[in-house]
């Protein structure tokens, strides 16, 4: 090894007469080893190596997901002594000191180009091979390309550059070449590691091949390792994703049938099945798959997730409450059992699973949100009013700002919420409805019903088919008296919408109520009860038109179900006059008195209550 030069030795900077008289850091260093072999100066660069992506095929931590094509780091790195013995002048030093600092300065077309430039001068694998990983990082695909054929050239027999060259080419969509470097990767690759890289190669094909070309391929692979469960997943996932379904089903049974114990492929079987409509053979498959597996997360969160989807909540929370014992740190268990919580009325137990989704997760605005309707709802009012202004993503601040309008009128009155509405600013046609209409809403609450009305014929010249719209100004007919004017607006909203279920039952409840056009309001509300067959405020229309009809036993039925569904002044007051008509004082004095604690404000409850007052007499 070459003498140490005393400049190189000295902690002392030598100066030279002249203008520049002192020498930079990086000239002192070229000068002091430029005797060095280039084996020596990448000791002085190792951070410009050290920085090489992708994962070690031997300790298995390879991610297909990561951005640009995987890149297995192996143990099929170069002999030092098979590398190039290059002096390392002080260009050369320069150019190595240059691309690494660049790098770490974020001058990355910089650092690339001159990376490059070297690899092509020096013509090191170690060099070629960096090159290749940071212009994948870059998405500089033609420049990694040429990179990775001069690395090939260098170390024919490398694993890595063969498995780099063929995700390369999956990328540019050259399927053909791709397959001959896998297979030559695959053929270099011992039996230990052989099953990693077809699941790294597999994974490459599913994210960056194009399906057709990608399927064509593992199809191959599968023909050429048909006992690799990881082959046969990825065939499946391609194969559905073409939506040849008989052939995912088939390889997703192979791969179960060589891994039984692979949740990953459990969870794809079950998707399988849904997405073919057997639901019923989708949920005993993915519970049985979980007696012998409880802790398969992935499986238990997309049936979970399905029951929720299908309004399945006890199945759902059962399946939440596990994920949630299972994995402490995920948001998602907590967050599903909060809503479930929300809808079954648990406002205290939702509050603590939302609070928990705070605790993991401080700045998460829909947790927030939440938690705001829920102290609204609890009538903390100035609990919502804190929790509403801490929301602070643009995608739920809309929400939170709207809501929060509401809960200020029921603290502050009319003026100040028109006060806090005036402040928001809507950015899109559909949020600038949102506030016409709460304003409208706010204008209604105050009494001031043809300003409401002005307001809302204002935005409908604008917008003369806007549903809302339409529906808005319907029900202030509706409050009017004015058939007429209801009939022309909801027919027309029903032209452009024929299955809009809250029209139809506006509709058909108001004839009901104000007119004698009972036939044509019973098709009405049958039609929006097809439509939304549990919706609480429908079957109340239900019960409501049965009862003007006359079949006070069938409107009890009614009546019922929807407060049984949903507890609500308006309901409970239909259920009383019924249950009076009918001759049941006792049972309607029951339901009223309920009713009245629930809500004791209720105008319409307590013109209800006047009727039952001195009916003790012959009660049954």
């Amino acid at each position: 090894m070459p003498k140490l030069n005393r400049c190189m030795m000295s902690s002392e900077v030598p100066t030279y007469p002249g203008k520049n008289r002192t020498l930079s850091l990086v000239r002192r260093i070229c000068q002091a080893v430029s005797s060095f072999t280039l084996l020596a100066s990448l000791v002085l660069v190792s951070a410009a190596l050290a920085s090489c992506a992708g994962s070690s095929i031997k300790n298995n931590t390879a991610d297909t997901t990561a951005k640009g094509p995987v890149q297995a780091k192996t143990n099929t790195e170069p002999k030092l002594q098979n590398l190039p013995n290059v002096e390392l002048t002080a260009g050369l030093m320069y150019k190595l000191l240059l691309s690494d600092i660049a790098r770490q300065r974020n001058s990355n077309d910089l650092a690339l180009a001159t990376l490059v430039d070297t690899a092509v001068e020096t013509r090191d694998p170690r060099l070629a091979a960096q090159a290749t990983r940071q212009a994948v990082v870059l998405s500089q695909y033609g420049t990694a390309v040429q990179m990775a054929r001069l690395w090939l050239e260098l170390v024919p027999d490398n694993l890595d550059v063969h498995q780099t060259m063929g995700n390369l080419l999956v990328i540019e969509k050259q399927p053909e070449q791709a397959l001959a470097h896998y297979s030559k990767a695959l053929a270099l690759a011992d039996e230990k590691n052989r099953s990693l890289l077809l699941k790294q190669i597999s994974g490459t094909l599913v994210r960056y091949g194009s399906p057709q070309q990608a399927l064509e391929l593992i199809e191959k692979l599968a023909t050429e390792y048909p006992d690799s469960a990881d082959v046969t997943l990825a065939l499946a996932s391609i194969a559905s994703k073409l939506k040849e379904y008989g052939i995912a089903a088939t390889a997703i049974e192979r791969t179960l049938s060589l891994d039984p114990d692979n949740s990953n492929a459990a969870t794809f079987k079950f998707g399988l099945l849904l997405l073919n409509k057997k639901t019923s053979k989708a949920e005993q498959f993915a519970s049985s798959f979980l007696k012998k597996h409880p802790s398969a997360i992935l499986l238990r969160t997309a049936l979970a997730r399905h029951y929720l989807e299908n309004n399945k909540l006890k199945q759902a929370e059962k399946q939440y409450l596990v994920i949630n014992k299972l994995d402490e740190t995920s948001i998602i268990a907590p967050m599903a059992l909060a809503l479930i919580r929300i809808n079954n009325n648990k406002l205290d137990d939702a509050t603590m699973y939302l609070e928990k989704v705070l605790l993991l997760q401080p700045d998460n605005n829909l947790a927030r949100l939440y938690l705001g309707d829920i102290a609204a709802q609890q009538k903390k009012l100035d609990d919502a009013i804190q929790w509403y202004r801490s929301v602070t993503e643009k995608g739920q601040l809309f929400k939170a700002r709207l809501r929060l309008v509401d809960v200020i009128l029921q603290r502050d009155g009319v003026d100040a919420a028109m006060r806090e509405l005036e402040a928001i600013h809507a950015v899109s046609p559909i949020q600038q409805v949102d506030i016409i209409l709460l304003q409208h809403d706010l204008l209604l609450e105050a009494g001031r019903e043809d300003e409401a009305l002005q307001v809302i014929n204002a935005a409908l010249a604008d917008s003369p088919d806007d549903i809302r719209l339409l529906y808005a100004r319907a029900m202030i007919a509706a409050r009017r008296g004015d058939i007429a004017g209801l009939e022309k607006d909801l027919k027309h909203l029903l032209k452009i919408d024929p299955d809009h279920a809250q029209a139809l039952n506006a509709y058909g409840f108001t004839l009901a109520d104000l007119t004698d056009r009972y036939k044509e309001a019973y098709s009405l509300i049958r039609a929006a009860l097809k439509l939304k067959p549990g919706d609480p405020y429908i079957l109340d229309s239900m019960g409501w038109v049965e009862y003007r009809m006359g079949n006070y036993g069938v409107a009890e039925d009614y009546l019922r179900k929807a407060l049984a569904k949903r507890n609500d002044s308006e309901i409970a007051s239909h259920l009383v006059e019924v249950l009076q008509d009918a001759g049941k004082t006792r049972e309607a004095r029951r339901v009223w008195t309920k009713a009245n604690k629930d809500f004791p404000e209720n105008e319409k409850l307590q013109m209800v209550g006047k009727k039952l007052k001195g009916k003790r007499s012959g009660e049954r």
